[in-house]
């Protein structure tokens, strides 16, 4: 008898693999309870729309990575999810794939892009735009401080996450700080 080749799995992308994630740390969860995680992430990059979960979720629960639980609810009733053996495995396959250039490149900034345009805007408007984009980033930045103030534990890997955030936003500050000077000095 010939011996069966495991099936390629396909990869998760990083939305399904944290989606996975967030239901293997705080599971069993409702869809809900995934969305307001997304929510108060301090990585804006994953959308917490249902628009966007439930699908990732019946996704995850087709692929076998979570096992969906039918509860009752008040007239509708709900589902909770919870990682399976296979999802586990999944997520810790993912967790250490950090060697692509998408994974370790420079992460999107919407301030950075927006400056790749800057010249459409007069002088005025580009110290504005520099002026502004400063403000909201500092703003965001205390935000974030107090934030990982309130959470730090050793433990809690999510919590020392934010370190990365805050790392990144004052990376961002120092780049905007020069940006003034240079745009300042061009007077055109």
């Amino acid at each position: 008898m010939k011996r069966r080749l495991p099936r390629r799995e396909r990869a998760l992308s990083d939305l399904e693999a944290c989606v996975l994630g967030v239901v293997w740390r705080d599971g069993p969860c409702t869809a809900y309870a995934v969305r307001r995680e997304l929510a108060s992430s301090s990585t804006p990059r994953w959308s917490d729309s249902a628009g966007s979960i439930y699908p990732v979720l019946d996704r995850l629960e087709a692929l076998g990575l979570v096992a969906a639980t039918a509860r009752r609810w008040g007239e509708r009733g709900k589902k909770e999810f919870a990682t399976t053996a296979a999802g586990a495995g999944r997520l810790r396959a993912w967790v250490p794939q950090v060697t692509a250039a998408e994974v370790c490149g420079p992460t999107y900034d919407p301030i950075r892009t927006r400056f790749c345009f800057l010249a459409v805007l007069p002088p005025s408007g580009r110290r504005a735009f520099l002026a502004d984009a400063a403000r909201s980033t500092k703003e965001t930045l205390d935000r974030l401080r107090g934030h990982a103030r309130r959470r730090m534990r050793p433990d809690d890997f999510e919590a020392l996450s934010i370190h990365a955030s805050i790392c990144e936003l004052e990376g961002r500050l120092r780049w905007l700080g020069r940006m003034r000077k240079v745009v300042t000095a061009r007077r055109s």
